[in-house]
């Protein structure tokens, strides 16, 4: 068997990398069946409840255990699978602490009972915690608000999974320590009530300075221990303490053997990182440890798995031989105090504790999902057995006669088919079975009433009184509708005598295409015409199509202008043809003694010239334009290199210590900088990389690693120059 611990960083996001982008079952399930683990521990899932899918929660034969931040949503939360093909524990809770188990605000409702805790909680009256950063008393409560661990038993050993606290500012110190000084008293406890214990996870904490990037550095490792969390939990760890480091043990001379890597920095490529993941166990299950690793080539976080696995089978002193499964699945396991519904998969393995996933309300069926409102009437029928009362008779409305009259639309959404309506028929009552088939799903009633409408059609009496009325009706045996009446079916037919409708039914009272048009136009003939203004309705009111209809044409008045009564222009086709010279244009008027014919429209004058004349005045034209042209050329040769400089490609600078390109950045952190483009030395970094000179001395830096080269992007002033630019496009 196998059990694998992996701060994922955001589950959900996992499934787009190696190797878990080409699965086949791209989701959570195909996910935990590429790890190949039968216990599956994974921190920071960073999923808030309401975002909690069921291929999450119920990732087939795999039994899922979530815990919740209370507070900071889509933060921090760890969670547990358990193939249940090989073993389902007999218990599982949230916390270390056991405090927030019965309160009414924890993941599981209602809270844990006795029968159903693990047991073995620490005295937080007893313990001495380490006081706030602001002098005040430490609240225990909050060790378990963050949703930071998951407790399994397993009968065999209990299984602690742990996303421990980081302290990433000095005001945090406090609550790790403390969350560390729970645990280890939890275990402690656990240990004197005679049972096995294997802590995994995340624990923020690098326990040796091998287990450092920064470890090869002198000053580094004299420096490690002086974190008071570093030396407690070293203390803690065999030789010094009970809990076995498995992985360490498996390797004890390995160096580089990184589980986490600073993005923000790429140190993975270069392995520069920490070993802070770890499986740590008691003593007592080391004959069951038959080793472990890391998985560095599995991406998709800024952590990489970890795992151990166990022997199949054991020799023991007393007890001979002993097999896992029969020590994971006792017989005489508690039965699970969860509730199961019929609606649940069947399973053969024992039903796990009430604390998994699959018994939220959301995903047991007990829940009303919004699915099955839209499910089918005749199997939510079988399952409740609910009946369908008979609907009552169908309305009457009575009319301006007197006389009554069904309602065919109520009546069809009653009874979901068509009736036939007439003086003395009356509609039939439907079954309750079809009562059921028909409206006992929303889209039943919808059915039923575009049934109704399609068995109607309107149409106008004589008074212009829209009336509903089946089609199979004869028009001699419709009874009129009252006046308040409204067609519901919009299918507004031409009356058969084509009188237009009244002006008393306001249904009737726009026109519509299928109108006969001869009264329309009778009655916009005795209207005034407004000329030069958009046309009106009967009402006033403008219509629409009048804003879209061609301007009336002027008329013949206004259309003949003064100059139509003048004297006829002479056109260019009418004029006889010109001598074979230029013709220039000139301003004076023209020559009285030359004929009016001879005249091209819109030509005041014409003078004759010499060919001679003629040369010198286009040699002027040419060298004005030459003249013209090389000046420009001469401006345009003038500003091409400040053009090109300033529309240069820019240029990566080069670090100060290896002269090589730099690689740029963009902040990301909130504030004032944020979005700008920086610089940094394009080498990995590594261990005695160049933090500058505040936070490395000198003789401790590596220049094989990245220097502290750093430079905002609008000061680098290095840019293509034209030569290089031809270079390149000549190769």
């Amino acid at each position: 068997m196998r059990i694998l611990t992996w701060n994922v960083n955001v589950l959900r996001t996992c499934l787009d990398y190696h190797p878990f982008s080409s699965m086949k079952k791209k989701n959570v399930e195909g996910l935990l069946d590429e790890l190949g683990a039968e216990i599956a521990c994974f921190q920071e899932h960073k999923t808030r409840r309401p975002q909690l899918d069921k291929s999450m929660a119920c990732p087939g034969p795999y039994d899922a255990f979530w815990t919740f931040p209370r507070s900071k949503t889509g933060y921090s939360g760890v969670c547990t699978y358990v193939d249940s093909r090989y073993c389902v524990p007999l218990k599982a809770e949230e916390g270390i602490t056991g405090l927030l188990l019965d309160d009414k605000a924890s993941t599981m409702r209602p809270p844990w009972t006795n029968e159903e805790r693990i047991g073995c909680y620490p005295e937080t009256d007893s313990i001495l915690w380490m006081d706030e950063h602001t002098g005040m008393a430490f609240d225990p409560r909050k060790l378990d608000m963050e949703g930071r661990s998951v407790v399994c038993d397993f009968g065999l050993f209990v299984l602690f999974n742990l996303y421990c606290p980081n302290e990433t500012n000095e005001t945090r110190r406090s609550y790790k320590m403390n969350h560390l000084t729970a645990l280890q008293e939890r275990v402690r406890l656990l240990q004197a009530a005679g049972r096995e214990v294997i802590v995994v996870g995340d624990i923020n904490i690098m326990r040796a300075p091998m287990d450092s990037g920064e470890g090869g550095i002198r000053t580094s490792a004299e420096q490690h221990y002086e974190h008071p969390a570093r030396r407690i939990f070293d203390d803690w760890c065999a030789p010094k303490g009970p809990m076995v480091d498995v992985v360490r043990e498996s390797w004890p001379t390995r160096d580089d053997m990184f589980t986490c890597w600073n993005q923000k920095l790429d140190a993975r490529p270069s392995n520069y990182g920490s070993r802070i993941d770890m499986i740590l166990c008691t003593p007592g299950l080391r004959p069951w440890i038959k080793g472990g690793d890391i998985l560095p080539k599995i991406f998709g976080s800024d952590h990489c798995p970890v795992y151990i696995d166990l022997h199949e089978t054991i020799e023991h002193p007393q007890q001979g031989t002993l097999r896992l499964r029969d020590m994971l699945n006792p017989p005489d396991r508690p039965p699970s105090t969860a509730v199961v519904y019929p609606v649940d998969p069947p399973r053969t393995a024992p039903e796990p504790p009430r604390f998994a996933t699959k018994f939220y309300d959301e995903f047991s069926g007990k829940q009303t999902t919004l699915k099955s409102f839209f499910g089918g009437a005749g199997a939510k029928g079988k399952r409740s057995g609910a009946m369908v009362s008979p609907s009552p008779s169908p309305s009457v409305t009575p009319t301006e006669s007197g006389s009554v009259l069904d309602t065919p639309a109520a009546e069809s959404l009653d009874t979901g088919a068509e009736s036939t309506l007439g003086s003395n028929t009356q509609p039939t009552q439907p079954t309750p079975a079809e009562e059921i088939e028909k409206v006992a799903t929303p889209f039943g009633v919808a059915r039923a009433a575009f049934d109704a409408l399609d068995a109607t059609r309107s149409t106008t009496n004589e008074k212009g009184q829209s009336s509903l009325y089946p089609r199979d009706v004869p028009p001699t045996s419709r009874p009129p509708l009252p006046s308040d009446a409204i067609d519901l079916t919009l299918n507004h037919s031409p009356p058969s005598n084509g009188i237009p409708p009244s002006s008393s039914n306001s249904l009737a009272k726009r026109p519509t295409p299928s109108t006969s048009s001869q009264p329309l136009q009778s009655s916009q003939a005795s209207q005034p015409k407004n000329k030069g203004k958009p046309s009106k309705s009967s009402t006033g009111q403008t219509t629409l199509a009048s804003f879209f209809a061609p301007p009336r044409p002027a008329s013949s008045a206004k259309r003949k202008s003064p100059a139509s009564t003048s004297a006829p222009t002479t056109t260019a086709s009418s004029s006889p043809s010109l001598p074979k010279k230029r013709r220039f244009i000139t301003i004076s008027d023209p020559d009285p003694g030359l004929p009016t014919e001879a005249l091209e429209p819109g030509i005041s004058g014409v003078s004759d010239m010499t060919a001679e004349e003629e040369a010198l005045i286009r040699q002027a034209i040419d060298d004005a334009e030459k003249e013209k042209e090389e000046k420009r050329a001469a401006k345009r040769a003038e500003a091409a290199p400040v053009w090109s400089n300033l529309f240069a490609k820019k240029l990566p600078p080069l670090c100060t210590v290896h002269q090589k390109p730099c690689r740029d950045f963009t902040v990301k952190i909130p504030g004032p900088n944020k979005g700008k483009r920086f610089w940094l030395c394009s080498l990995p970094v590594g261990a005695g990389y160049d933090t500058g000179r505040s936070k490395r001395r000198r003789e401790d830096v590596n220049p094989e690693f990245r220097c502290d080269f750093f430079l905002w992007d609008s000061a680098n002033s290095r840019k293509e120059r034209p030569a290089d630019k031809k270079a390149k496009t000549e190769q």
